[in-house]
C-alpha cells in the first residue's frame, strides 16, 4: 500500500476512535439531562468493538489503554453469568412483546403453547386484532388480566395458577403496567414504557421508571420484573432504574432481544429470588420471547 495512503488511512482511524470514545463518555455522562445522547449509550459495546479494532492505528502506549478499556465494557457486558436454581418447585414464564402488529399472530400462539410455560408476560398483544387468539389463550390459561386496547400498550398476563391478585396500573393514566402477586410472596411486573422517540416520550418514560421502582422498591415480597423496557444495561437511565428499585439482572447485558439493530431491550430483573433467563429463538415479532425460571 502507497505509505501515503497508509498514513491517511491511520489518521483517519484515530480520529473517529477518539470521536467516537467522547460520545460515549459523554453519553454516560449527560444522558440523563439530553436524551438524544442516550441513543449513543445503548450502542456502548459496538462502539468499543469498533475502537477495539481501531486501535492498532495507535501507538503502543495509547493502544494498552483503548485496549484496558473496551475489555472492560465487553466482559462488563457479558456479566452476569446465568444464575442457579436450587431444587425446589419453578415457575417458568415466557416474557415476549409479541409485535402489535404481527401478521404470524396464530403461529405466535402455537409458539407460546409449545413452551408450556406456567405464566405468559406478553407486551403488545390486545385489542380488536388479538380478539380470536386472546380467547384461545384464555382457554389454557384460565386466570388473566391486562389492558387490551387497539395500541402498542397493550398486554397481557395469563397463569394456569390462580394469583392473589392481578392488578393494571396506570402512569399518566397512558402507560399501564401489570402487577401480579402469587403465592409463596412473590410479585410479578410487567413493564413497557413508551419508546424515547421524541422529548416528549422520553420525559414520559423517565416518569414511568420513577413511577413503577418506587412501587417495586416498596414491596417486601420476592420481586421478578419482566419486559420490553425499552432501554439497555448500557444506558444511565436504565441503571438508575435497578438501582432505585433494589433490583439486579438476570440476563448478561449484551444478549441482543430486538431487530434491526439487536439492542438488549427485553430485560428480566429480580430480588429476593433465584432466577434463570435466557431469550429463545426469534419468531415473527421484531423481539425475542425470553424464558424464565423462577423459584
Amino acid at each position: 500500500m502507497n505509505p501515503k495512503i497508509r498514513t491517511a488511512i491511520l489518521k483517519r482511524l484515530r480520529f473517529y476512535s477518539l470521536c467516537l470514545l467522547v460520545l460515549l463518555v459523554l453519553a454516560q455522562v449527560l444522558a440523563l439531562f439530553w436524551y438524544p445522547l442516550e441513543w449513543f449509550s445503548h450502542f456502548s459495546l459496538h462502539g468499543s468493538l469498533f475502537i477495539l479494532l481501531a486501535s492498532f492505528a495507535f501507538k503502543r502506549r495509547y493502544r494498552y489503554i483503548l485496549w484496558a478499556i473496551c475489555a472492560g465494557v465487553i466482559v462488563w457486558a457479558f456479566l452476569p453469568l446465568s444464575g442457579s436454581l436450587k431444587n425446589e418447585q419453578v415457575m417458568k414464564i415466557i416474557a415476549y412483546n409479541i409485535y402489535f402488529e404481527n401478521k404470524e399472530k396464530d403461529k405466535e400462539i402455537d409458539f407460546l403453547f409449545n413452551q408450556n410455560a406456567d405464566i405468559l408476560a406478553l407486551t403488545e398483544m390486545g385489542g380488536l386484532a388479538w380478539q380470536s387468539q386472546l380467547s384461545v389463550l384464555q382457554q389454557h390459561y384460565p386466570y388473566s388480566c391486562g389492558h387490551s386496547i387497539d395500541s402498542p400498550f397493550a398486554m397481557q398476563l395469563f397463569s394456569k395458577q390462580k394469583p392473589l391478585s392481578c392488578e393494571v396500573h396506570f402512569i399518566e393514566d397512558v402507560y399501564p403496567y401489570i402487577q401480579a402477586v402469587f403465592s409463596h410472596q412473590k410479585t410479578l411486573f410487567v413493564l413497557h414504557p413508551p419508546p424515547p422517540v421524541n422529548g416528549e416520550l422520553a420525559n414520559e418514560r423517565l416518569l414511568y421508571f420513577q413511577k413503577t421502582a418506587q412501587k417495586i422498591a416498596a414491596q417486601n415480597n420476592a420481586v421478578l420484573v419482566v419486559g420490553d423496557l425499552n432501554n439497555t444495561p448500557f444506558s444511565p437511565i436504565y441503571r438508575r432504574f435497578k438501582r432505585n428499585s433494589g433490583l439486579q439482572d438476570a440476563m448478561y447485558k449484551a444478549l441482543p432481544t430486538w431487530k434491526p439493530f439487536f439492542l438488549p431491550l427485553d430485560r428480566v430483573l429480580y430480588r429476593q429470588s433465584n432466577v434463570k433467563a435466557k431469550a429463545l429463538s426469534w419468531q415473527y415479532s421484531d423481539h425475542r420471547a425470553i424464558e424464565i425460571l423462577w423459584q
